[in-house]
Protein backbone atom coordinates (compact mmCIF):
# COMPACT_ATOMS: atom_id res chain seq x y z
CA UNK A 1 0.00 0.00 0.00
CA UNK A 2 1.60 3.08 -0.85
CA UNK A 3 1.65 6.21 1.82
CA UNK A 4 -0.88 8.48 0.99
CA UNK A 5 1.06 11.28 2.99
CA UNK A 6 3.92 12.79 0.91
CA UNK A 7 7.05 13.22 3.30
CA UNK A 8 10.83 13.53 3.10
CA UNK A 9 12.69 12.15 5.70
CA UNK A 10 15.65 13.79 7.01
CA UNK A 11 19.30 12.32 6.83
CA UNK A 12 19.97 12.55 10.33
CA UNK A 13 17.23 10.63 10.70
CA UNK A 14 18.16 7.89 8.51
CA UNK A 15 21.33 7.81 9.64
CA UNK A 16 19.69 7.66 13.22
CA UNK A 17 17.41 4.48 12.03
CA UNK A 18 20.58 2.93 10.26
CA UNK A 19 22.36 2.55 13.75
CA UNK A 20 19.30 1.78 15.67
CA UNK A 21 18.56 -1.09 13.42
CA UNK A 22 23.19 -2.20 13.53
CA UNK A 23 22.53 -2.23 17.68
CA UNK A 24 19.84 -4.22 17.89
CA UNK A 25 20.73 -6.34 15.43
CA UNK A 26 24.16 -7.27 17.57
CA UNK A 27 22.30 -7.10 20.59
CA UNK A 28 19.56 -9.55 19.41
CA UNK A 29 22.95 -11.77 18.44
CA UNK A 30 24.14 -11.58 21.77
CA UNK A 31 21.20 -12.36 23.69
CA UNK A 32 20.36 -15.37 21.09
CA UNK A 33 23.87 -16.64 22.02
CA UNK A 34 23.28 -15.97 25.84
CA UNK A 35 20.17 -17.99 25.34
CA UNK A 36 20.72 -21.06 23.17
CA UNK A 37 25.05 -21.61 24.00
CA UNK A 38 25.99 -20.18 27.29
CA UNK A 39 23.01 -20.85 29.04
CA UNK A 40 22.47 -24.45 27.17
CA UNK A 41 24.45 -26.97 29.98
CA UNK A 42 22.23 -25.11 32.86
CA UNK A 43 18.73 -25.71 31.30
CA UNK A 44 20.23 -29.16 30.36
CA UNK A 45 20.29 -29.48 34.00
CA UNK A 46 17.34 -27.87 34.57
CA UNK A 47 15.36 -30.40 32.95
CA UNK A 48 16.92 -33.11 34.44
CA UNK A 49 16.29 -31.53 37.91
CA UNK A 50 12.19 -31.25 36.71
CA UNK A 51 12.24 -35.09 35.01
CA UNK A 52 13.40 -35.86 38.63
CA UNK A 53 11.59 -34.04 40.69
CA UNK A 54 8.51 -34.81 39.05
CA UNK A 55 8.93 -39.08 39.61
CA UNK A 56 9.76 -38.24 43.84
CA UNK A 57 7.61 -39.66 45.54
CA UNK A 58 5.94 -37.02 47.85
CA UNK A 59 6.57 -34.34 45.02
CA UNK A 60 5.07 -35.44 41.72
CA UNK A 61 3.34 -32.79 39.20
CA UNK A 62 0.38 -30.86 40.14
CA UNK A 63 -2.65 -32.12 38.28
CA UNK A 64 -5.13 -30.05 40.38
CA UNK A 65 -4.77 -27.66 43.28
CA UNK A 66 -3.28 -29.86 45.77
CA UNK A 67 -3.51 -32.92 43.94
CA UNK A 68 -0.26 -34.36 43.19
CA UNK A 69 0.25 -37.29 40.82
CA UNK A 70 4.00 -38.85 40.53
CA UNK A 71 4.81 -39.80 36.93
CA UNK A 72 6.18 -43.35 36.45
CA UNK A 73 8.93 -44.21 34.36
CA UNK A 74 6.54 -45.51 30.85
CA UNK A 75 5.28 -42.14 31.04
CA UNK A 76 7.98 -39.70 31.00
CA UNK A 77 9.31 -38.50 27.90
CA UNK A 78 12.03 -39.25 25.53
CA UNK A 79 14.82 -36.72 25.02
CA UNK A 80 14.93 -35.69 21.60
CA UNK A 81 18.24 -35.80 19.40
CA UNK A 82 17.78 -32.28 18.31
CA UNK A 83 19.73 -29.35 20.14
CA UNK A 84 17.20 -26.72 22.38
CA UNK A 85 16.42 -23.52 20.98
CA UNK A 86 15.07 -20.78 22.31
CA UNK A 87 13.18 -18.36 21.17
CA UNK A 88 11.74 -15.22 22.61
Amino acid sequence: MPNPIPHKIPAATKAWVKKEIKNMRELHKKIAKEMNVDLAPKRAKWYDEFLERIQRPGRGFNVHFETRRVIPDEEMPKKPRRKDRVVW
